[in-house]
């Protein structure tokens, strides 16, 4: 995990600790540090580059805004709990104790700051799955986050657990290497897209979910039917997890559900001192980053303010029982699935909302992938859209003249 240090914040200056130094972390720093430039462009045009371009897209992010020197690189942070935890100071007071340990020397360091971001992402902690015999299962097991390309799986086969877009997206270059690739789903009723490609592979196979694993290397799903494999590879989701947070109870982890936050982003009890960046999933991720680094930001600064710790815990109870009518479970709280849920926080600090080719632009390519899940990313029919959305001024700032 990497330390971010901002600098003080103008009107009311402070200290503030971004734990992260992914896009989430990086844009709390750059709002933190009140820089107002815009970010260079990219240089692979594809409509979905690789990873090799996101990485540059955020190395150039911090080059622009100046926030490389902020960055301690390889630190690990083990504690961050608040200081002189006394019932009669308001929690919105409380100042915040962070314990990081430098990787190389072992060299503990302990700091004292007035506020804590926590921008450490969601992808860290992997979720595995409650099947019988997991455990007695003595072939490879593992999960998608070390996952990394498909040629150590050739020749074998393969059970792939999870028909997320993760789950499809690994199966669909497995299939090219492997012996067999089984897709363990929830259900048989599967995408169009992905229907099309397991009847186009003789050794892509769909199955429900697996009843047990047997030692012998069986795997055996719930509708009887069984393989022998090689390896399992579980695209099952992950946890969220704050190891070195405590907070005495007010931020807990139940089920996968953060909370109590107000709006995916403040503890009641803990505002506006403890923050956390980048917890919602399912949505326009960086431009909902930075509408959530700039409320942060402007509440830290003074300039604008939260409703009471009533109203706030109001919203929160309110949010819980809208999920639960819609049949959502715990573990999705944070699933927004929403487009528009940016400009829900761009109304908090007066930020603009999201522009409409952006919602267009993402809904056409998830109505794409749907259909044409393995050219979704090659091709699509929406080139008038795409043109359109060029010559906004969003691009056009970049063009040569």
């Amino acid at each position: 995990m990497v330390l971010v240090i901002s600098e003080p914040i103008k009107s009311q200056s402070k200290t503030v600790c971004v734990i992260g130094a992914g896009p989430s972390g990086l844009v709390s720093a750059r709002e933190l540090k009140k820089e107002g430039h815009k970010v260079v462009e990219g240089r692979d045009t594809r409509r979905f580059p690789g990873h090799e371009e996101l990485w540059l897209y955020l190395k150039d992010f911090c080059e622009v805004f100046g926030l490389r020197e902020m960055i301690r690189f390889n630190v690990r942070v083990e504690f961050v709990g608040m200081v002189d935890d006394d019932k009669d100071v308001d929690d919105n007071m409380k100042r915040w104790m962070v314990k990081s340990v430098e990787k190389k020397t072992g060299e503990v360091i302990e700091e004292v700051f007035d506020a804590v971001v926590v921008a450490s992402g969601h992808y860290s902690y992997p979720r595995l799955p409650s099947i019988k015999g997991i455990d007695l299962w003595k072939r490879k097991q593992l999960h998608s986050h070390i996952y990394r390309v498909p040629d150590p799986f050739r020749d074998e086969v393969v059970v792939v657990v999870g028909c997320s877009m993760s789950g499809q997206d690994i199966s669909i270059e497995l299939v090219e290497v492997a012996k067999e690739v089984h897709l363990s789903a929830k259900s048989l009723d599967v995408p169009p897209g992905l229907a099309k490609v397991i009847s186009k592979h003789h050794n892509f196979h769909l199955h429900l979910e697996i009843e047990s694993l047997e030692e012998d290397g069986r795997v055996i799903f719930v509708d009887g039917s069984c393989i022998v494999a090689d390896t399992i590879l579980y695209c099952t989701g992950y946890w969220y997890k704050f190891p070195f947070l405590e907070s005495k109870g007010r931020v807990e982890v139940d089920d996968n559900r953060v909370g109590p936050l107000f709006e995916h982003t403040f503890s009641p009890f803990l505002s506006p001192s403890l923050s956390f960046v980048g917890i919602p999933r399912k949505l326009i991720g960086f431009p909902f980053f930075e509408s959530q680094a700039k409320w942060i930001a402007k509440l830290l600064s003074g300039k604008t303010s939260l409703p009471s710790f009533d109203e706030m815990m109001q919203s929160i109870s309110e949010f819980y029982l809208a999920r639960e009518a819609a049949g959502i479970p715990k573990r999705n709280t944070h699933d927004i699935c929403d487009f528009n849920y940016s400009d829900k926080y761009a109304d908090y600090i007066g930020f603009p909302h999201l522009e409409e080719w952006r919602k267009e632009l993402c809904m056409s390519a998830l109505l794409n992938s749907i259909e044409n899940l393995d050219t979704y990313r090659d091709s699509w029919d929406d080139d008038d859209l795409l043109q359109e959305t060029l010559q906004n001024p969003y691009f056009t700032q970049f063009t040569t003249p």
